[in-house]
């Protein structure tokens, strides 16, 4: 699986002196950080990560680490959580309400590195060493975490859009292409045929449009759905259906202008990242992505 892990503490010092200590311990795994309040929620939505290192004492921060833990979930729902807490009534209180929803790996204090850095250490190995994915999964997920955490502008859609044409073949599509142009010379960036022998794909036409959106800070826009909404229209009834991939947020001015529009044939079904990492790691991803089209169609 995906070996990465982010660091969350407020005191920049203190972050890059625990990463750099668990990085010479555990050569095998990437680390980040962060530290400041504008660098900490920009991580949490750009990269992707296995673990989260999260010390919930932020006291010169607007948020606290109940908070950026919200966030982690909601961002990345398989994520693992060591929380940092010095264990106080009131922290251990509120962190029991974070247990039952499975994301917490352990609760830590901090101490002197000569007992600290191999007690996380071999927690981490442990977790990593206990939960081997599928093939598959495992390689979704090493495509889905190269394509978020890429760097280079070029490469991340391209990687995004192989990522999301693993995803199709997953689910058992066979007949997919990619940067495709229409007749009015508008680019699709992926082109799926709908030939699955199954009954609730029959209602979508003979192909699946599908928009691919790796930036994590801007998201998918209203002008974003303005022309891949006209794309899919233009399609003289092949399409009728419409899937976007994003790693960013979705805007609201996006879903009141899908209102706008719904009553002209074509639905545009929206996945962000809590969406993509169910896919990935669900049992049955056909199944999943058609629970996904039903809350959004009903």
């Amino acid at each position: 699986m995906n070996r990465s892990i982010l660091i969350i503490e407020e005191d920049e010092h203190q972050a890059l002196s625990l990463l750099t200590a668990l990085r010479d311990t555990m050569t095998d795994c990437d680390f980040s950080y962060a530290s400041n309040a504008n660098d900490i929620m920009a991580k949490i939505i750009t990269q992707y990560y296995s673990i989260a290192i999260v010390d919930i004492q932020m006291d010169h921060s607007n948020f606290d680490g109940f908070m950026v833990m919200d966030h982690i979930i909601n961002t990345n729902p398989y994520t693992k959580i060591i929380v940092v807490s010095d264990f106080n009534n009131e922290s251990i209180q509120r962190i029991s309400e974070y247990l039952t929803k499975g994301n917490i790996l352990t609760i830590t204090e901090k101490k002197t590195y000569q007992t600290w850095i191999p007690e996380l250490s071999s927690l981490i190995r442990d977790y990593f060493q206990k939960d081997i994915n599928p093939i598959a999964v495992q390689i979704l997920e090493d495509l889905y975490a190269q394509a978020k955490n890429e760097t280079n502008i070029h490469k991340k859609g391209r990687m995004f859009e192989e990522f999301v044409v693993g995803l199709f073949r997953q689910m058992g599509f066979i007949h997919i292409d990619t940067r495709i142009h229409d007749k009015a010379e508008n680019e699709i960036d992926i082109i799926v045929r709908n030939d699955l022998t199954d009954p609730f794909f029959n209602k979508f036409g003979r192909y699946v449009f599908v928009e691919c959106k790796n930036r994590p800070e801007i998201g998918f826009t209203k002008n974003d759905f303005i022309v891949f909404n006209k794309k899919v229209s233009s399609s003289n009834g092949d399409s009728n259906l419409g899937v976007v991939f994003t790693t960013g947020h979705i805007s609201r001015a996006v879903y009141l202008e899908a209102l706008r529009e719904s009553e002209k044939g074509v639905k545009i079904i929206y996945l962000g990242s809590a969406e993509i990492t169910r896919l990935i790691h669900t049992p049955n991803m056909l199944d999943e992505f058609k629970e996904i089209i039903d809350r959004q169609v009903a």
